[in-house]
């Protein structure tokens, strides 16, 4: 189109200005207008060329992720969220991207994912645009309170083609895609029965608060992203080889490669899903929520109020098993509002339709060879090999329990006794190595838990921190700084605790007292922390 333009422009200038032109000047002329086309098209070869630069596994996750999208969804009913869609096939992508304010200068991979989802059939198209409507105005407000650039809502499609309950890679999960670690220190609850990084109301709030603190660590937006998806300590470690005034580009350059896939992907949709719309007719399903109180399972509820299984899934992901706890702690279920009263009045109803078979987890369990040579109890198993499995070491370090190691690495402690030979779990030993098989897609993910753990020094006022090897200097403590224990308290998470004490981030007290995992602060620990006067 442009060059087309340019020589209309010319010509009409030409024909006004005619008698006044010399042979020279129009020669010029021209050749300005010939080494414009000539720009065009070689930028136009360059864009076709560029269509292939992002990886195909890359985009056969997110297409796969997009694909299980519909299982997930509730659109088939035309009552809940109906409407129009309205697509727009010319875009000047230059000029849109232009209108974000986050990596404009990555723009390297942005058409090439673009042309990947023009490309998508219809029905996905439309999954991906429908479902990002409908969760829209809950992005766009939790960033506008927290004084977060907008264009940040993107990053969640980016991340996981807008399906809850996709998984990626180093165990992340949800349309956000948050580690495990992420959710625990954002007051997410992430255990066997419930993970709310499913929850895309909870994980947005929880996101935005990661992206908060992040900020605060980097004094950046788009740095804080990186770090999201990096990681804190890969981040710091990776600006600390390549240097403080390190542009993104170049940092980019040195992290794991799905990243810049990722901003690619992130740039594409921004566009994507500003030119393609869905508009919805009003005929959105009202919700209200309620608390159960006792263990309860959705099928339950759905023999006693007729609410589909399938709804309850949809407004409620978080429940990983269909299972509502209660017993403990009283629990929040979504259900559509004209169901709440009878809810309430059905709900001794609701508990009584109890069936034991619903609450019995179907869990892979593995079935072991004959154990070579072992004939007794105190006898080694040997050359143990499980198809399926990888085998990787463990050291044993203070404080570690078979409970909490087993958690860390999905396996039931049963197994690590079988594995191990071991009938006292109260003799294990500091230093001692244990044997864990783990699925072999994600065996470099369980080798990094004991490698990447960070460990804490403190010279000189500063705090070290010890990763494979390099020291990295993060959260200086102040020269005026006052010390103080702090007793946890019940229900007292990093994220409540730091929230007592001004100028202090949950990552800090972590740092300070040695504690690589959240989960493990107990009721009347104490902590340090150091507090600026």
């Amino acid at each position: 189109m442009i060059p087309f333009k340019s020589v209309l422009i010319f010509l009409h200038l030409s024909q006004e200005n005619e008698c006044l032109l010399s042979i020279g000047k129009l020669y010029n002329g021209f050749r300005i207008v010939f080494g414009t086309i000539v720009f065009i098209i070689t930028l136009s070869g360059a864009v076709k060329a560029n269509t292939d630069s992002i990886p195909a596994d890359f985009k056969q996750a997110f297409k796969t992720k997009l694909d299980d999208l519909i299982s997930h969804n509730y659109w088939e009913e035309p009552f809940f969220y109906s409407g129009t869609f309205l697509f727009d096939n010319e875009v000047d992508l230059a000029q849109e991207y232009q209108k974000n304010t986050l990596f404009v200068d990555v723009l390297a991979d942005a058409h090439s994912f673009f042309y990947f989802l023009n490309q998508l059939p219809i029905a996905d198209k439309q999954n991906l645009i429908q479902c990002y409507s409908y969760y829209q105005t809950v992005f766009e407000k939790e960033l506008k309170d927290a004084g977060l650039p907008g264009e940040l809502k993107y990053f969640a499609p980016a991340l996981s083609a807008m399906n809850a309950k996709a998984v990626g890679k180093y165990r992340r999960a949800g349309i956000w895609q948050l580690t495990h670690f992420q959710g625990i220190l954002n007051d997410l609850k992430v255990n066997r029965l419930v993970d709310e990084r499913l929850n895309i109301e909870l994980a947005t709030k929880a996101v935005v608060k990661q992206l908060r603190k992040n900020i605060e660590l980097f004094n950046s937006s788009e740095l804080a992203v990186l770090a999201y998806l990096a990681g804190n300590a890969k981040l710091r470690d990776t600006k600390h080889r390549v240097g403080k005034s390190a542009s993104i580009v170049e940092l980019l350059k040195q992290l794991p490669p799905e990243i810049s896939e990722t901003i690619a992907a992130y740039q594409a949709l921004s566009v994507f899903l500003s030119v393609n719309r869905f508009n919805p007719d009003g005929s959105l399903i009202k919700l209200d929520e309620v608390v159960v109180n006792r263990q309860v399972h959705f099928r339950q509820i759905e023999q006693v109020l007729n609410i589909p299984q399938k709804e309850l899934q949809f407004l409620n992901p978080q429940y990983t098993y269909n299972i509502i706890p209660g017993d403990k702690t009283p629990m929040i279920i979504r259900i559509p509002a004209e169901k709440r009263d009878a809810f309430v009045l059905w709900t001794d109803s609701i508990y009584n339709a109890y069936d034991s078979s619903l609450f019995q987890l179907v869990v892979q369990k593995i079935e072991y060879p004959p154990a070579p040579n072992r004939q007794y109890v105190g006898e080694k198993v040997k050359d143990l090999e499980i198809e399926g499995k990888t085998k990787i070491k463990y050291t044993i370090k203070s404080g570690d329990v078979l409970g909490f190691i087993a958690e860390d690495y999905d396996v039931r402690v049963a197994d690590l006794k079988y594995w191990n030979n071991i009938y006292n779990e109260r003799r294990i030993q500091v230093g001692q190595k244990l044997d864990i098989f783990v699925d072999d897609e994600n065996a470099d993910y369980y080798r990094g838990l004991q490698k990447t753990t960070p460990k804490v020094v403190a010279t000189n006022n500063v705090v070290t921190q010890l990763i494979n090897g390099s020291a990295i200097s993060v959260y200086k403590v102040p020269d005026s700084a006052k010390k103080i224990e702090h007793i946890v308290k019940s229900g007292e998470s990093p994220y409540v605790i730091a929230k007592k004490y001004k100028g202090v981030t949950p990552e800090a007290i972590l740092e300070w007292n040695g504690i690589s995992d959240a989960r493990r602060i107990q009721i009347g620990q104490k902590l340090i922390i150091y507090i600026a006067l």
